[in-house]
């Protein structure tokens, strides 16, 4: 099966998701780009830049909604894979095909989308984190391996479109609090008691508390904790020197983007890698007998059997008597009686023979 071909079939299959999602990216690129070009009033976002901002954010757990789940989902669900895998292609060439188109369309889409923050202006904040082009096409990638992956497990479209929102949330929200902040090791600002450690200008501050004599952080002593100030404690009874607070600066925004972009395309590689594991093996497709009718399901005919033996009746034994030539008695004669027709028939002739 040629490009051209496959494109049109995959067009022909899922036109309407391609059309809905496509539109509501077009919409979204369309406000970002015309308010970036807008420089006049930096640091502000208008109304349009909003909602952008929320298909920015959203646009991963569209397409593996919509796209993704429903690629292997509706084939299984109405069997209409027989036809599908059944002709000069495999499972996994025809699998192949698919994910080369949606997912070239996804990238470009999400590589669009990644052109804006929704504010006036370009402004590198860490606010502004999945403004990217390499963050919004990890995020798009992963959606699409996780909804066909959910979509081969399940076999029912609505469970897999449902799964594979939940589990997308889940993975954001994990991998942005709680492992995003930690790609490279914070950097700290220190301050002594007579002084306030300020974080630099768009730093995204992380964590604070008290420096001992060695500038390594020190817990806060216990009875310093019930106390009315416990800044004021720490201070009196000498635990530490100071405060400090950890940040990372605003330069390493674009490092961290190009990390989350690894994490993501690392996790989207072995999400992958199941899914051809399982077509290539057959164990995440293949149906049961009964799953694999197309029409109702109709009885198996049941094995004819072969009929059984009749068991003869053995010979009763001969008699002895005649084995051995002896005579046997006679069998009396049996004299028939006439019928009423006969005597009245030999009454006529009697009558006339005596005339």
């Amino acid at each position: 099966m040629n490009l051209k071909s496959l494109i049109w079939l995959t067009w022909r299959q899922h036109r309407w998701a391609i059309s809905g999602v496509g539109t509501v990216a077009l919409i979204a690129i369309w406000n970002l780009w015309s308010i970036e070009s807008l420089r006049f009033a930096e640091s502000s976002m208008p109304l349009g830049g909003f909602y952008s901002l929320i298909v920015q954010t959203a646009f991963g757990a569209l397409v593996g909604a919509f796209w993704g789940a429903p690629l292997i989902a509706r084939e299984l669900e109405e069997r209409t894979y027989f036809v599908a895998w059944g002709q000069d292609v495999t499972p996994v060439q025809w699998l192949r095909g698919k994910l080369i188109v949606l997912g070239g369309l996804a990238v470009l889409l999400a590589a669009l989308i990644g052109n804006g923050d929704g504010y006036f202006g370009s402004v590198r904040t860490w606010n502004s984190f999945e403004g990217n082009s390499l963050v919004q096409i990890g995020y798009a990638a992963l959606g699409l391996a996780l909804g066909v992956l959910i979509g081969l497990l399940s076999r029912n479209v609505v469970t897999a479109i449902a799964v594979t929102t939940v589990l997308f949330v889940v993975v954001r929200i994990v991998l942005a609090v709680w492992v995003r902040p930690f790609y490279w090791p914070p950097a700290r600002v220190i301050a002594r008691w007579d002084d306030t450690p300020v974080v630099p200008d768009r730093g995204l501050e992380l964590g604070h508390g008290y420096a001992g004599s060695d500038l390594q952080p020190v817990p806060a002593r216990s009875d310093c904790l019930t106390a009315v100030n416990e800044t004021s404690c720490m201070r009196r009874v000498d635990a530490a020197i100071g405060t400090y607070v950890d940040y990372q600066p605003v330069e390493r925004v674009v490092w961290f983007q190009i990390a989350e972009f690894l994490v993501y395309a690392l996790i989207t590689a072995g999400l992958l890698a199941v899914v051809f594991r399982l077509m290539r093996n057959g164990g995440g497709w293949k149906p049961s007998r009964a799953h694999r009718r197309l029409g109702p399901p109709v009885p198996e005919p049941t094995p004819d059997l072969p009929a059984p033996e009749t068991t003869a009746t053995p010979e009763p034994d001969a008699d002895p008597d005649v084995e051995t030539g002896e005579a046997s008695d006679p069998a009396p004669e049996r004299v028939s009686e006439p019928a009423p027709g006969d005597q009245a028939t030999s009454g006529t002739a009697t009558a006339k023979t005596e005339g």
